[in-house]
């Protein structure tokens, strides 16, 4: 397949496309650039006349969505936007077969050329290709052809997705292309795949079988005669193997062939250490000519799946260390370039990665390519997500999923499981989101349905493995739905959602012990962190980094102990959109490894440091670089090394040497000197010395506000959290404290946090106003007398009725809010800052709250001397 080809362009609002190559057997162009993008529908848009002269122009990739899903309005657009293009043919198309390949775009395409309708695609996440042969203008000179796409990214009750965490992204969000066939060419119509299929049914370290399949089309007036010859290649361009075949295909119809290369003695195997690629190329030949062309990678591989003894690849168990990954990324939501899709799959790699689940849905083509690369296995699944509407439109359209996903998929050796859904059982016939299903009538449809969808995969590829995602509910083994798939998959959350990480071992153990045949893949665990909030003291769903990596050294170590497995995949290697969540954050799923722009969090180091063999040592606090602390109280450092021994040094001065534990880790407690604070970590292997060092900006403070060294300047706290808030202005919000004489905090109340569905309005300080005191009484800091500016913070937690929350708040005696009502005033969920300029006068300043009706709340304080 030709995808770099020179051409010229003439830029008159039109593309110029010439065969100025004849020879070439198929050309393929990409038509990413200058396209004209409406984001509303509009009549008669695919007409050629209408006017795009206003429309904006983008190039492809692109998506409308980029932004909208994350701002307050809890909503983002799912609708009708139009796509226009020009291109301008010249009579050198003449006698070609053209097609239009789009390799992405959400979610319902309705394709026009030149005003005539070419097709429908349904479902976003697979390409489609559209014969348009038929439909353009060539001309002596060049003639232009208008190219037109709406595209509908509504919820379909028939299209899977229907129940999603994560953002719908309309748009033509990957390549398009154009490409040229011989009218005797390899088919393009065999649901966006290539048109060839090349499997491997017996695989050893001495030799291996190769079976090539596919479609021949001729759609010439005539009979055609034609050779076909496949020839492979080693990584160094050698021809190993060839066969060649004569053939006559009917005029107008089409050949299905399959054909058995000869043995392949002693192969390469290919694996995630070593991921060895041959490459078949394909030919059709007439009277001596190459007519058609095309290239599909080969990998030699064998692997199982075994209930007691995990899985092994090539003969010997190998360890699958895996996550998942959401292809979208901040301000570009999906639509990724090839770049993006690199460094994404070059830091799962780089982090010791050998598995990677491509959730929720099938990825780029780039994706896959890169994955038998760089070495990484990989599931693959369609986006069947959370809810089944078990009605045969749902059905029909699921199964073109999957053999669009298996078929453009098929010849890539890094694949060796298909995905048919994922937690499906997790929402009721009523579209609703329950614990435990009640309708039998109901399951029992989804069960039908899951059945027909796994058998499917089985049909189009017997060599590799199915599977399912399910929750830890019940009702998977009760209705037998955990038996279809022959890899039972499980996403577990214990420690985040509920419970403890250290029951993870357990509950696993119970499964394997409750159904010993049962291949068991653990396809998700996680928690969220955010780098805005750390804590010396971590709790579940504090979202701070401590907690995350206190989490994943569980599971770490529990892991290990589980042989059995078949696999493990964190949840999730980046941050991700997930709209109408709060948490810290407001629309984000932050369970990545890597934040949603691409930065290692310090979770990423745990696993490096375990999973990947090369010598590394890190100092765990990039996500905690500006700390503070009560004088006299020791911080934590945290390092991981897989290095024998590793020796810390704060500010030059030798703090101990240790050696790594089981989980590659060790701990240190150091004082910190207020201001900069240097930190460094050094080890040693046979490859030489290897250190990290890092910068640590401490702030020191005392609880005694009234024996302060040096004169009050302000102070801040997020009230009724555990942890310290750092802002936009790097000015940290201490944790919260009851108050003590001499010092500062709350009296009365209960630290409560916010549903973590509640999306928090009118605030970039978001963190802030995900904790509060409920019921709080007062507030105190014991500070000298003076003039001070004192803020207040609050967010309605709550969806009540206005009048059910009213309290006053005092200052020093003095009425400073009367009638308090956040939900009459503002809203649910919604930030409010009130800020006033008070005096201290012999007693500090003492906030003093009365609950008139229901409770009083409070979310943050800020305490400043005016100087």
């Amino acid at each position: 397949m030709i995808r770099r080809l020179l051409l010229s362009f003439f830029l008159l609002s039109s593309t110029y496309l010439s065969v100025s190559a004849q020879q070439q057997p198929r050309l393929q162009w990409s038509i990413n650039d200058s396209w004209k993008y409406l984001p509303q529908g509009a009549d008669f848009a695919q007409r050629p006349k209408s006017d795009d002269s206003k429309w904006q122009s983008v190039n492809i990739p692109h998506t409308w969505n980029a932004k909208d899903p994350f701002d307050d309005d809890e909503t983002s657009r799912r609708d009708i936007s139009w796509y226009r293009k020009r291109l301008l043919l010249d009579q050198r198309f003449r006698n070609k077969k053209i097609y239009l390949n789009f390799e992405g775009a959400y979610q319902v395409a309705d394709v026009y050329v030149n005003g005539v309708f070419a097709g429908q695609h349904k479902g976003g996440y697979t390409a489609f290709t559209l014969d348009i042969t038929h439909l353009v203008k060539l001309g002596d000179s060049p003639a232009e052809n208008l190219i037109a796409v709406q595209l509908n990214n509504a919820q379909d009750n028939f299209i899977p997705p229907l129940s999603i965490g994560y953002a719908s992204y309309g748009g033509i969000y990957r390549d398009a292309w154009l490409i040229s066939t011989n009218k005797l060419h390899y088919k393009l119509l065999d649901h966006g795949s290539s048109g060839i299929f090349i499997s491997t049914p017996r695989v050893d370290s001495t030799a291996a079988l190769v079976n090539i399949r596919g479609t021949v089309n001729n759609d010439d007036e005539v009979e055609r005669k034609l050779e076909m010859l496949h020839l492979i290649y080693d990584a160094r361009g050698k021809e190993i193997s060839r066969i060649h075949k004569s053939y006559t295909v009917a005029a107008g119809r089409e050949m299905v062939f399959a054909l058995d290369l000869p043995e392949i003695r002693k192969p390469e195997l290919w694996s995630p250490d070593k991921p060895y690629l041959y490459t078949v190329k394909s030919q059709l030949l007439e009277n001596g000519q190459i007519i058609d062309e095309l290239n599909n990678p080969l990998g030699f591989r064998w692997y199982s799946f075994d209930a007691n003894k995990g899985f092994s690849l090539n003969g010997k168990k190998l360890v699958l260390k895996g996550t998942n990954r959401h292809q979208d990324m901040k301000d570009h939501g999906d639509a990724l370039s090839a770049e993006d899709h690199y460094r994404d799959l070059k830091l799962i790699k780089d982090m010791g990665c050998n598995f990677l689940r491509l959730a929720h849905y099938p990825q780029a083509p780039e994706v896959l390519k890169l994955a038998d690369r760089l070495g990484l296995l990989i599931w693959e699944e369609i986006p069947l997500v959370n809810y089944m509407n078990p009605v045969p439109e749902f059905l029909k359209n699921s199964k073109i999923m999957i053999r669009e996903m298996i078929r453009q998929n098929y010849n890539h050796p890094s694949v060796i499981i298909w995905g048919s859904m994922n937690e499906v059982l997790l929402w009721s016939e009523k579209a609703e989101r329950i614990q435990v299903q009640e309708n039998a009538e109901y399951v029992s449809k989804v069960k039908r349905y899951a059945k027909q969808l796994d058998s499917t995969v089985r049909a189009e590829d017997p060599y590799r493995y199915s599977t399912m995602a399910m929750h830890m509910g019940d009702d998977y083994d009760k209705y037998g739905l955990s038996d279809i798939p022959q890899l039972a998959s499980y996403n577990i959350y214990n420690g985040w959602y509920s419970g403890k990480a250290a029951e993870f071992k357990s509950i696993i153990d119970e499964k394997h012990h409750q159904n010993p045949k049962q291949v068991l893949f653990i396809s998700e665990y996680g928690a969220e962190a955010d780098n805005r909030v750390n804590t010396e003291h971590p709790q579940r769903f504090d979202f701070t980094g401590q907690y995350q990596r206190m989490y994943h050294e569980s599971y770490l170590s529990q892991i290990g102990q589980m042989p059995y497995l078949a696999g493990t995949a964190i949840w999730n290697q980046f941050d991700f959109s997930q709209p109408n969540v709060g948490g810290v954050s407001n629309n984000m799923n932050q369970k990545g490894m890597v934040t949603w722009d691409r930065k290692p969090k310090d979770s990423y180091y745990l696993y490096k440091a375990n999973w990947n063999a090369e010598p590394m040592v890190y100092i765990a606090s990039r996500d905690w670089t500006h700390r503070a602390g009560l004088a006299g109280n020791p911080s934590t450092i945290e390092v991981y090394s897989n290095l024998g021994e590793v020796t810390l040094r704060v500010n030059g001065v030798v703090v101990g040497t240790k050696k790594p534990d089981h989980i590659k880790k060790m701990v240190w407690k150091v004082n910190l000197k207020e201001g900069l604070n240097e930190i460094s970590a050094t080890g040693k292997s046979a490859a030489g010395l290897f250190n990290d060092h890092l910068v640590l900006n401490y702030k020191v403070y005392t609880a005694e506000l009234e024996r302060m060294p040096r004169p009050f300047t302000q102070l801040a706290v997020n009230v009724g959290s555990n942890t310290q808030y750092l802002d936009n202005s790097d000015h940290i919000w201490l944790e919260d404290r009851p108050y003590r004489s001499g010092g500062f905090g709350c009296t009365g109340g209960s630290p409560a946090m916010l549903n973590i569905k509640t999306v928090k309005k009118n605030t970039n300080d978001n963190p802030l106003f995900y904790t509060y005191q409920d019921d709080i009484k007062g507030y105190r800091f014991d500070v000298p007398d003076g003039t001070y500016d004192l803020e207040l913070c609050f967010i309605e937690p709550d969806k009540i009725q206005a009048g059910e929350r009213v309290f006053d708040v005092n200052v020093n005696g003095e009425r400073l809010l009367e009638h308090l009502d956040l939900m009459a005033g503002y809203g649910f969920g919604v930030a409010v800052k009130k800020k006033y300029r008070i005096s201290a006068n012999g007693a500090g300043v003492q906030v003093a709250f009365k609950a008139i009706r229901g409770k009083a709340v409070l979310s943050g304080i800020k305490l400043k001397a005016v100087l």
